[in-house]
């Protein structure tokens, strides 16, 4: 290999063209460090702010998805939930109406295998290919493109998007056919809620009976108490849109844990904790978390 291959950016290995759709905390700097990489990037958001700051950083603005699909070769999808990512892909004016056979769509977005497959399905018959590539790690992850990645897809369309996905992620862990990114997703989401949620509550009865939690937390970091959860509880309480007016865990993260919980039910896997901790009655829970 000559010093010219060995310096070689991941663009400059590529020919695609990216498409990327959603550009909110993780989305933005995802799109500005593929344009970083010198990705041809064309981009799509409800929100003119993110659109303009891209623009300036060098990617192309388009009006729809469709549109958007209509530039690119590869199409990178990161918005909120299930429905957005079904509407953005398969609408009237989505990513299927514009994007040609051989394209390939890469679901970032933490949504049902459900959705991945239905998605999955309706491409094949249109010659496009799709991958789910959950990604982990909060916004400052993706700031600085280390996320971590739970990909899943066949492994010739894994490869294609491998050096799109080297830009954004540091680790890479291909997990199976489509669909079981998102299940790694889930899983992991699982982990991190409940053990979020008994840290909030080893504080908060610590508290009530006297003991600082400054204290409480330095003396648990170095016992067997430590955590993720409780090196970063910090960081997780200052996420606002995922607590509840009360400031508890209670509500915390109700779209991923709605999500696992409907992936054990429909497998028939009991998660009992999970279930018990989290679960509240249908009418209590607010479709916008």
């Amino acid at each position: 290999m000559n010093t010219q291959e060995m310096t070689e950016t991941p663009a400059e290995q590529t020919t695609e063209h990216i498409g990327f759709i959603g550009l909110g905390n993780m989305g933005k700097p995802m799109a500005r460090n593929l344009v970083a990489a010198g990705f041809p990037v064309t981009v799509f958001d409800r929100d003119p702010v993110p659109l303009s700051e891209l623009e300036q950083c060098g990617a192309s603005v388009a009006a729809s998805p469709r549109e958007l699909a209509e530039r690119s070769t590869i199409v990178c999808s990161v918005v909120m939930n299930d429905q957005q990512t079904l509407d953005v892909i398969t609408g009237a004016d989505g990513v299927l109406s514009g994007l040609s056979p051989g394209g390939l769509i890469v679901l970032h977005s933490t949504i049902g295998i459900d959705t991945c497959q239905t998605i999955g399905r309706l491409a094949a018959l249109q010659g496009v290919s799709v991958i789910d590539a959950a990604v982990s790690g909060a916004e400052e992850r993706s700031i600085v493109g280390t996320l971590s990645l739970m990909v899943g897809g066949t492994d010739d369309d894994v490869a294609r998007a491998r050096p799109v996905l080297e830009v954004v992620g540091s680790e890479i862990f291909h997990m199976g056919e489509l669909g079981m990114g998102q299940v790694t997703k889930q899983c992991n989401n699982l982990l991190t809620l409940v053990n979020l949620q008994v840290v909030e509550e080893a504080l908060l009865l610590a508290c009530s009976l006297g003991i600082d939690e400054v204290r409480m937390r330095e003396v648990a970091a170095t016992s067997t108490g430590d955590s993720w959860a409780l090196r970063n509880i910090d960081q997780m309480r200052s996420i606002a849109h995922l607590y509840g007016t009360d400031g508890t865990m209670r509500r915390f993260g109700h779209k991923d844990i709605a999500l696992v919980s409907k992936l054990a039910e429909d497998f028939d896997v009991p998660i009992p904790i999970a279930t018990f901790a989290f679960l509240e009655p249908a009418d209590e829970i607010d479709e916008a978390d």
